[in-house]
């Protein structure tokens, strides 16, 4: 078998030279890419009606617009803007980050970003730089530069902070960093190959060959249950999902292409006992067509849920649990903070729907989400969603999918379930593409 040439060596040199320390501080084709200051505030005086009585509400709501920040990944022009709640709908640029500045390095495509639990720390995946970068991100000052291998799509720290899981696509690999937060030290311990580990191995023959002649690239996961849950792909064609035990750091699950050609992302409900994941291709798709599906899986059990019943199967297809996202391209999706509303996006058709977690029904659509929505992510207060749109010439995913008008990020009312902003940081900037985006507390 053919191993891609990217295939690192891992431990080799792994404790001296794959995490850099810093003191003080791919087109149109799937071969690398997918098919998401702590006392700030930004009210001011003129925030608060004095000619009222009830100044001291006023007050209050004004602190409470500025108790989170978005931070957009400008993957095009190698930007990280931040951004804060002004009223009515507002939002203010409060700091841009700009990603070859801090590394000395150009094009690295920051591409998908996750915060610590206590929101201090931000890790940065850069797929064409093939590294992790680690931001505090009380002062916005980056603390690690980490060479976590080609195609490094999704870096996401555990629930316990004491590692970060990075997808790296061209490696074939899910690496795994220790995360040393309070002495700010991160260094590579351990290394899954996918199509080498001899859990995967037992399901091999289930998995179509790339032309590199690799089973299984990771592109997403998401934590649930003591185990991370890890959609391959990055082409609908080369589905399926790996569970690994993240405390022992081994695979103990596999969900075939057949079982659930899941590709793109994965989302935990908030008390564990559901993943979700998504699955899409384009409607110029040549080996399948347009595709926009999402499952439900138990992980209790690690089986699909039928749709219906809700009850998990032993012995099924995809066909018999996917769920139909009704547009093309499903991609990203997120929790209303509450934990009662599931939102799902169809990369090309700018749609998408809301879902009960509780029953799984679909209770509302979203009939527009901006062109070419990519990744989402809500405010805490259950007020907005926030989805990064794509640029005119998009880095990653199809084109036909991907490409968009209004590069940065739109949005939503969570009650309205419609745009009522879009915000566009480069705007008239023909290489700005944003695809991650995530929501801080402060």
């Amino acid at each position: 078998m053919t191993k891609q040439s990217t295939r690192r060596r891992f431990l080799a040199g792994a404790t001296s030279g794959t995490a850099i320390a810093i003191a003080g501080c791919l087109g149109g084709d799937d071969d690398v890419d997918d098919a998401g200051a702590d006392d700030t505030d930004t009210g001011t005086d003129d925030d608060v009606d004095d000619s009222t009585d009830d100044t001291t509400d006023d007050a209050d709501d004004t602190e409470e617009t500025a108790s989170y920040e978005v931070w957009a990944l400008d993957q095009g022009t190698d930007q990280i803007y931040i951004y804060e709640p002004a009223g009515d709908d507002e939002f203010e640029q409060v700091a841009e980050l700009d990603v070859n500045e801090d590394t000395d390095d150009t094009g690295l495509v920051p591409h998908m970003l996750d915060f610590s639990s206590d929101y201090e720390y931000a890790a940065v995946a850069c797929t064409a730089g093939a590294r992790t970068l680690v931001y505090r991100t009380e002062d916005r000052e980056l603390v690690a530069d980490i060479d976590t291998g080609a195609g490094s799509h999704f870096s996401g720290f555990t629930p316990d902070d004491e590692y970060i899981q990075v997808d790296a696509i061209g490696e074939g690999a899910i690496v795994r960093v220790d995360a040393d937060l309070e002495n700010e030290e991160f260094e590579i311990v351990d290394e899954i190959v996918i199509d080498e580990d001899e859990t995967f191995q037992e399901y091999e023959d289930a998995f179509p060959e790339n032309d590199d002649g690799v089973r299984a690239q990771p592109i997403c996961h998401d934590y649930a249950n003591g185990h991370s849950y890890h959609t391959l792909g990055p082409a609908v064609d080369f589905a399926g999902v790996v569970v690994v035990d993240y405390d022992s750091f081994e695979i103990d699950h596999v969900l075939t292409p057949e079982e659930a050609r899941a590709n793109c992302g994965t989302m935990a409900s908030p008390d564990e006992e559901t993943m979700y994941l998504t699955a899409g291709a384009p409607s110029n798709h040549e080996a399948t067509g347009g595709v926009g599906e999402w499952y439900a899986i138990d992980t209790e059990t690690v089986q699909a849920l039928e749709p219906g019943s809700e009850e998990p199967l032993e012995d099924y297809t995809y066909e018999d649990v996917a769920r139909d996202s009704e547009g093309y391209d499903a991609h990203g999706f997120w929790f209303t903070d509450a934990g009662d509303e599931l939102w799902i996006l169809n990369r090309e058709t700018d749609d998408g729907l809301v879902v009960d977690p509780e029953t799984n029904e679909v209770i509302d659509e979203i009939e527009d989400y901006g062109p070419a929505p990519d990744i989402i992510w809500g405010s805490p207060d259950d007020e907005y969603m926030f989805v990064t749109l794509r640029g005119s010439e998009p880095l990653s995913g199809d084109p036909h999918a991907a490409e968009g008008e209004t590069p940065g990020f739109s949005v939503l009312s969570i009650d309205d379930r419609e745009i009522v902003t879009v915000v566009e940081p480069d705007e008239g900037n023909e290489d700005s593409d944003f695809h991650g985006i995530g929501v801080r507390e402060t």
